[in-house]
């Protein structure tokens, strides 16, 4: 991971890989394109974002929550769509945060967009009726929302603080890529469901005895 690849490099080529896989609002203005043109990283920045990280506990915090998350959805979904999803989920929240900061020029890093994904992915099987084969975290329509709304409320509220209250040192939570993948997760999740797809007739089965 590219996280672990700046460890074992000295602080200015640290931070100069950092810039080149971040995602960067300004890019994509006219004003840039004007004076600059595209760059490579305006095409490969939407995804390579998610593989920088500020610190481990970014990642970490990001790998549990995938975990926690993206368990399910990959068990409904499917491994190959699962990493699709991931990847759009990603490259949503990062387009939601430029088009809400348009002339940022703040580096945005890390995967929480394409967490928020999965995220919404769960939100919206768990509206569905309940699956034995795969349950949901939430097991009502009442508790899903409850946690929709707390979800989106805390992400305000520590997008909101100062960075040093939520144990942040140089960088603010981007609440607006949290949201952008949540809403691509929660709206896109029944174009991914493959619970309703016929057998893959290459998959490995056991034999059938007679």
């Amino acid at each position: 991971m590219a996280h672990v690849g700046r460890v074992f490099l000295d602080q200015e080529q640290s931070i100069a890989l950092l810039v080149d896989l971040a995602f960067i609002s300004v890019r994509y203005s006219q004003a840039f394109f004007d004076s600059v043109g595209v760059q490579w990283q305006t095409v490969t920045s939407p995804v390579t974002y998610m593989l920088v990280h500020g610190d481990f506990t970014h990642l970490l915090v990001n790998v549990l929550m995938f975990l926690a998350f993206g368990s399910a959805v990959g068990r409904r979904m499917g491994k190959r769509q699962l990493i699709l999803f991931y990847v759009l989920s990603g490259v949503a929240g990062a387009a939601f945060f430029a088009f809400l900061n348009a002339e940022s020029f703040a580096p945005l890093i890390g995967a929480s967009g394409a967490v928020a994904g999965m995220v919404g992915a769960v939100c919206f099987y768990s509206f569905a009726p309940s699956d034995p084969s795969n349950p949901m975290p939430f097991q009502s329509r009442k508790s899903t929302f409850g946690f929709i709304a707390m979800w989106v409320f805390l992400n305000f509220v520590l997008g909101a603080l100062p960075p040093e209250i939520v144990g942040l040192k140089g960088g603010a939570i981007a609440w607006e890529t949290h949201l952008g993948g949540f809403i691509f997760g929660l709206l896109a999740a029944k174009s991914f469901d493959g619970r309703g797809l016929p057998p893959n007739p290459f998959e490995f089965r056991p034999p059938t005895l007679t």
